[in-house]
């Protein structure tokens, strides 16, 4: 019997998934704990070790990235959901052990639960959906990202970028070069892709690359001052999280 944990804000994906998990698997899998908001993710996992994880990609105001990122160890499995099918592709497919797409299907259900079975004896596959989130750590050169402009698409590595910023639905995109691109996305979007490759939301109008972070100054929530000069300010409800990933 696998014990596993669900994460998810949204009541009705978290009540779909367990009206599936009790109708076809309850002799495989047992649920711990329904988790709903940041705090709740990071105390349990802090100090619980579930088989499995259905980890949501979007809790609140944060990405299952972060969250993971800051998690003393990571020795459990996991399926993430996401009703974001941008997500899967640019972000969790490269790294994670399986994703499943909101409205769950039973049999892709069925299926994501085959491969945790299967490789739940492998001490070798325990954080493989980690490898990707530990390059924040490294110096691998990532992926380039597409960045629709006026003229056509610019391609960048995560590593070229400075920080981003909200301006309604567009973002203001800042360079390692000096430029300043604006591209017709929300900064929402680019926190999904760029969250596994070291970039942390300060702010609901600011995105920053942690390496490129110089100094912290306290505050409320206090502000950044980025290798570049610019001056990032911090919210409140975003210090302590900020602070453990630095």
């Amino acid at each position: 019997m696998m014990h596993c944990v669900i994460v998810e804000d949204e009541p009705h994906s978290a009540e779909r998934l367990l009206i599936l998990l009790g109708k076809n698997h309850s002799r495989q899998i047992t649920v711990d704990k329904w988790l709903k908001t940041p705090d709740e993710v990071l105390e349990y996992l802090g100090k619980n070790t579930p088989d499995l994880v259905f980890f949501d990609v979007e809790i609140k105001d944060q990405t299952a990235f972060e969250l993971m990122s800051q998690l003393p160890k990571i020795d459990f499995k996991v399926i993430f959901t996401t009703a974001h099918q941008e997500y899967a592709l640019k972000a969790i497919k490269v790294s994670a052990l399986d994703y499943l797409l909101k409205p769950i299907d039973q049999t892709e259900l069925a299926e994501a639960i085959q491969k945790v079975e299967k490789s739940l004896s492998g001490s070798d596959s325990i954080r493989q959906m980690m490898d990707l989130i530990l390059d924040l750590k490294k110096d691998k050169v990532p992926p380039k990202i597409g960045l629709p402009t006026l003229f056509g698409q610019e391609y960048v590595t995560p590593e070229e970028i400075i920080r981003c910023q909200a301006d309604v639905n567009y973002t203001h995109i800042f360079l390692k070069d000096g430029r300043k691109l604006t591209v017709a996305k929300t900064l929402k979007e680019y926190e999904s892709i760029l969250a596994v490759h070291g970039f942390f939301r300060v702010h609901n109008s600011h995105l920053v690359n942690l390496r490129e972070v110089k100094f912290y100054n306290k505050g409320k929530g206090g502000f950044l001052i980025l290798k570049d000069g610019a001056e990032v300010e911090v919210a409140s409800r975003r210090k302590e999280a900020l602070l453990r990933v630095l």
